[in-house]
């Protein structure tokens, strides 16, 4: 008999069932005496009523004696594995706490709002490194797994930092960017497209 039961149900704004859709339980490890990669608990896909049951053992999130109880919190994904609604954090859910251990939770959608950027080249970096902060949310990430994430990672690192270099664009015959690398260092450049120079 497993420790913990997260019970939940997933309606619509009129109050029907929402199906075909995958909910994901996590134990968020963020605080300063954790080691900030947050615990998988399980995941089910939505039953026909709209209901969900996700059990889990202490195992699965205790990983040193300061882990105490989980800090849940729910990923809900649409039909395409897009997070769609996570729901806030729970501290310390004990496994008699019913009353947190049931998500009701309604959505008005689906799909997943992205805001399209004035600048396309805007905030990069930040998104580059939000893609590697989102690898967790892939994996079934467990303690026993370690070598075979450490290595995911490590692929992805050199991947990321091997063709992001001129150097392999010229092996791999790719011709890059359509500016220059440093357009300031160019004499003739003028930051204006083929179309805005007439």
């Amino acid at each position: 008999m497993p420790d913990y039961v997260i019970k939940g149900s997933l309606k619509d704004a009129k109050g029907q069932p929402i199906t075909n859709v995958k909910v994901q339980a996590n134990d968020s490890d963020q605080q300063w005496f954790e080691d900030r990669n947050d615990d998988f608990l399980g995941n089910v896909w939505v039953k026909s009523d709209g209901t969900f049951e996700i059990p889990f053992d202490s195992k699965q999130f205790q990983e040193g004696w300061l882990e105490g109880n989980p800090d849940i919190y729910l990923l809900i994904r649409n039909s395409s594995g897009e997070i769609v609604h996570q729901t806030e954090i729970r501290i310390g859910v004990k496994p008699s706490d019913t009353r947190n251990l049931t998500f009701d939770i309604v959505l008005d959608s689906l799909e997943k709002r992205i805001e399209p950027s004035a600048d396309p080249y805007a905030q990069n970096n930040a998104r580059v490194l939000a893609a590697f902060a989102r690898l967790g949310d892939v994996f079934d990430i467990r303690v026993s797994d370690t070598e075979r994430v450490l290595k995911l990672l490590t692929s992805a690192v050199n991947a990321w930092s091997l063709y992001t270099r001129e150097e392999m664009w010229k092996v791999i015959k790719y011709d890059g960017p359509q500016v220059p690398r440093y357009p300031w260092k160019e004499p003739k450049h003028s930051h204006k497209l083929g179309w805005d120079r007439q």
